[in-house]
């Protein structure tokens, strides 16, 4: 803080003391012993203490001015001289103490929260609002963030009148997702802002569907099983009581269609628990390598020699759920093995440290004739390398037209040369895990040649091989 004109132009005292000290103690002296007086010369002395002393108090003086210029400087204290100094030093500490207040306040805030000013700039962010929206340093716009049109007018209305609002907004890419945005205005500093509070209400909102669903779904596949069932039971109850030819084929069929609700009903337990948390992307790091080699050996020995599968040393790390990749496996071998023929061979190939086109070509760009369809895609990220699991048979092949319903669910191919049909949601679990897993889904088939499906799923660099996205496209 600059100096006033009055502390410029005040004497300095400690230095005048010690000249007017020593000149009396001179003084004294020199008249005390040409004069032998002893009193004057006592009183010389005296006097040169009085300054002496007089001057060690304005040092210490002048110490506590220059200690009080440095706090004024810092806005902590003001002159009494000064009331307005004395204000506008604990206003901009004040200021200064509840901005950091409210940056901590709002990064411990387990939802994401955003603060625009007037001119519709992002002022303020946590981290889950950061994560949400993928935002850095070069957004600072709000639309440029959020790129929905009710969001900006409704922030601002709420500019212009200060009245709070609550808006609900959907999003179906790259998973569904149901928010609740709360949007208020504030006054800081003199200025209005206007903060945002997103609620996620994606799980209460796939909670309610789920049961929906599955009261639908569960009613509807499992009435013609039970109908067989009940009629069986009839038969063997009435006509076929003593027939033990036809009682031993009915009670296998039963069996059969018994199996078939048990399954059916795993599936749409499995499918409703994965859609429930689909919005929340895995964080774990998992060996997909390791994912599928146990799912292999898992199967029976006459199965596992229709298998044409060679994995290496590495590990093959992927961000996903241990668990949630082996069932991906798990379904697409299976339906591999089943509508390939008994006889079919099927073949496994894993592909890792991909860029997207790279990993999108792996997937299904293998067979110059065939038809081919993604069915789920993943948003892009030119700097995310990903893993790519591929397995095809040696069947009949799908034709063009079913393509696009395949991982719908209940969605069945009927017309196999294997004349088997399974619950019809195997494939729309897969689809739901690896949108999950922020991945793809891919199909690529010939008739007459075979079907391949593929997942890519995202790797986490910082367990890959110490190469840049550039080299990893140069090779």
């Amino acid at each position: 803080m600059p100096e006033s004109s009055a502390e410029r132009n005040a004497p300095n005292w400690p230095v005048i003391a010690t000249i007017l000290g020593v000149l009396f103690v001179a003084c004294g002296l020199i008249y005390g012993l040409s004069q032998n007086e002893l009193l004057t010369l006592s009183g010389g002395i005296g006097v040169g203490l009085i300054l002496a002393i007089g001057w060690w108090l304005g040092a210490d003086a002048t110490k506590i001015l220059v200690e009080k210029k440095s706090l004024l400087a810092q806005g902590e204290v003001a002159s009494p001289a000064d009331p307005g100094t004395l204000n506008k030093a604990v206003g901009t500490t004040l200021v200064r103490d509840a901005v950091r207040f409210a940056r901590s306040a709002i990064e411990a805030t387990p939802n994401p929260v955003l603060i625009v000013d007037a001119a519709g700039r992002l002022v303020g962010t946590n981290q889950p609002a950061r994560d949400r929206f993928s935002i850095d340093t070069g957004q600072i716009r709000f639309s440029a963030v959020i790129r929905r049109p009710n969001l900006v007018d409704a922030v601002s209305d709420v500019f212009k009148t200060g009245v709070t609002r609550t808006l609900s907004i959907e999003s179906r890419v790259p998973v569904d997702r149901y928010e609740r945005v709360s949007i208020a205005a504030f006054e800081a500093d003199q200025e209005r802002f206007v903060l945002l509070s997103i609620q996620d209400e994606t799980e209460a909102r796939m909670s309610e569907r789920m049961r929906a669903d599955f009261l639908a779904n569960a009613s509807h596949e499992l009435r013609t099983p039970l109908a067989g069932i009940i009629g069986f039971i009839e038969t063997l109850r009435g006509p076929a009581r003593e027939d033990a030819v036809a009682r031993d084929r009915f009670l296998e069929i039963m069996h059969l269609q018994a199996d078939r609700m048990s399954r059916l009903i795993s599936d749409l337990l499995s499918l409703s628990r994965i859609e429930l948390n689909e919005h929340v992307a895995p964080t774990a790091r998992s060996d997909f390598a390791a994912a599928v080699q146990e799912i292999v050996e898992s199967l029976p020995p006459d199965k596992q020699k229709r298998i044409q599968f060679k994995v290496g040393d590495d590990p093959l790390w992927v961000i996903g759920d241990w668990d949630e990749i082996q069932q991906i496996a798990a379904n697409l071998i299976d339906n591999a093995l089943k509508y390939g023929g008994a006889q079919s061979e099927v073949r496994i190939i894993l592909s890792a440290w991909l860029p997207r086109e790279s990993a999108l070509r792996s997937a299904m760009r293998e067979w110059d004739g065939a038809s081919r369809l993604p069915l789920t895609s993943p948003e892009v990220d030119r700097e995310r390398l990903y893993c790519t699991l591929r397995v095809e048979d040696s069947g009949p092949g799908i034709a063009r037209q079913h393509l696009p319903r395949l991982s719908e669910r209940f969605y069945r191919v009927e017309e196999t040369a294997t004349g088997k049909s399974g619950t019809g949601l195997g494939l729309a679990i897969v689809k739901h895990i690896v949108n999950r897993h922020r991945g793809g889904l891919v199909v690529e088939s010939e008739q007459g040649r075979g079907t391949a499906f593929s997942v890519y799923l995202p790797q986490p660099l910082e367990l890959g091989p110490v190469r840049t996205i550039a080299e990893v496209q140069a090779t």
